[in-house]
């Protein structure tokens, strides 16, 4: 049976370091769970949790006799820690969006599409931006600051993680 969380972990630790400002970079850290696990967490972490690729909590459909295959509407938050929040919407985009966020995500999908442990389903996928999203929010329960996006895909997982070949990014 495939285990889809390992799966994604694998194809995130293939993304290339991210350049977070022009002294920073990092690379993208994988992890899963609900919203207590969330914060707990980044409690843990603190700034070295960023730039985070979240998966939420969903179903595994498999499919073959002994579940060769597994497939999930995947939906991800794709975070970065942001704490000026004096910062308008058109700023955020021009820091955060354009040089973490949207490669970050760019890199996840095409990652997830051309892996040989896994593919797309289907040509589209769904993306929501979230600039100045805080515990201060009634929305939401991060304890921290941060401009995401979330990133709604189908992904067939299929093959052992063994299996990973390289992904040409």
């Amino acid at each position: 049976m495939i285990v889809v969380e390992h799966a994604i972990r694998a194809i995130v630790a293939t993304i290339p370091t991210i350049q977070i400002n022009a002294s920073l970079s990092a690379t993208p850290k994988f992890h899963w769970g609900d919203e207590l696990e969330l914060n707990r967490y980044i409690k843990l972490k603190k700034d070295g949790a960023y730039p985070l690729v979240w998966l939420l909590p969903d179903s595994d459909k498999y499919e073959g006799e002994n579940g060769e295959k597994a497939i999930r509407k995947c939906a991800f938050i794709i975070a970065t820690r942001e704490i000026r929040k004096e910062l308008f919407n058109d700023q955020r985009y021009i820091k955060t969006f354009d040089v973490v966020l949207n490669p970050l995500t760019e890199y996840l999908i095409k990652g997830l599409t051309v892996s040989s442990i896994s593919d797309r389903i289907g040509n589209g996928f769904t993306t929501t931006k979230f600039p100045n999203y805080s515990a201060e929010s009634e929305k939401n329960g991060t304890i921290d600051t941060w401009d995401a996006i979330r990133l709604e895909i189908e992904v067939r997982f299929f093959g052992k993680i063994t299996c990973l070949k390289q992904i040409i990014y």
